[in-house]
């Protein structure tokens, strides 16, 4: 047998693993997911205190705490293994009959696909069940981005008329993916390496990023002719432009890519090196 992945031994602790998740985050999950029914309940309570009438939270509002939720299940995901760093659950976890190989692919796919997946469709689900239900409520979020996405295709063609530049959904959707991924699987790895304060020290991190990012650029900036760039800029026509938009956006997609790659490679080799 193969000791290093086979299908049914990663199936059969797949299945494992998801019943785990639900058992040890289940409360979360419902809290989390369950974010715009909070919502509108406060909604609707402050609306007959301060109003006296029954009124609905509008789309807009709705969105936002889409937005907010999504982020909050981001920065869980420094906890749901973060009971790995342990010693009593990491060392049982250690025990269980599954390659390191297996237990990795299990945790990445679990962290930026089953986890989002499920939130999405929870969320959508309750918040349709609401506009079925009160009349107030308007059209559910679903119903809403399909139209939102028609027009953004309507649009988008519309802008690569005039473009030398051909964007398509793919294009600008795609990026937005990878980078979903990038950020799940960050707090993923900074949960199973921080012993204590794992949200602080993932946020810590990124702040310390910047924080030196923007020291860097306070450094350079000063000695470059930005009014020589500027009128280089002005000299440049439009397909030159255009080439140089099409590389930015490609030279970011493939970094956010490879730090995508490089994250999960952080995942298996502190898989590979966990110890109690």
């Amino acid at each position: 047998m193969n000791e290093t992945f086979n299908f049914n031994r990663f199936w059969t602790y797949f299945k494992y693993d998801l019943k785990q998740m639900w058992r040890n985050h289940s409360k979360s999950a419902i809290l989390i997911g369950g974010a715009g029914i909070i919502f509108y309940v406060l909604w609707i309570l402050g609306s007959l205190v301060f109003t006296q009438s029954w009124t609905a939270p509008p789309i807009a509002a709705r969105f936002v705490v889409l937005l907010f939720a999504f982020l909050v299940l981001e920065l869980y995901q420094t906890r749901t293994y973060g009971y790995l760093t342990e010693k009593k659950a990491g060392s049982s976890w250690l025990m269980i009959p599954a390659s390191g190989t297996e237990k990795c692919l299990s945790m990445v796919l679990m962290t930026i696909l089953v986890i989002p997946a499920l939130f999405f469709a929870v969320y959508f689900l309750l918040d349709g069940f609401l506009s079925l239900v009160d009349p107030t409520y308007g059209k559910a979020m679903a119903t809403s981005f399909f139209s939102v996405y028609s027009d953004f295709v309507n649009a988008l063609g519309s802008f690569n008329e005039g473009s030398p530049i051909t964007f398509t959904p793919a294009s600008l959707v795609f990026p937005a993916i990878v980078s979903t991924f990038c950020n799940f699987l960050y707090f993923l790895l900074c949960g199973i390496c921080f012993k204590k304060n794992k949200i602080v020290g993932a946020i810590a991190i990124l702040f310390g990023i910047s924080t030196l990012m923007s020291l860097l650029g306070g450094l350079i900036i000063p000695h470059l002719d930005l009014e020589q760039i500027f009128s280089n800029l002005d000299a440049i026509d439009e397909q030159t432009a255009a080439r140089w938009l099409a590389g930015i956006m490609n030279a970011f997609v493939a970094f956010t890519c490879l730090l995508t790659i490089g994250l999960g490679w952080g995942v298996w080799r502190r898989i590979k090196t966990l110890q109690h």
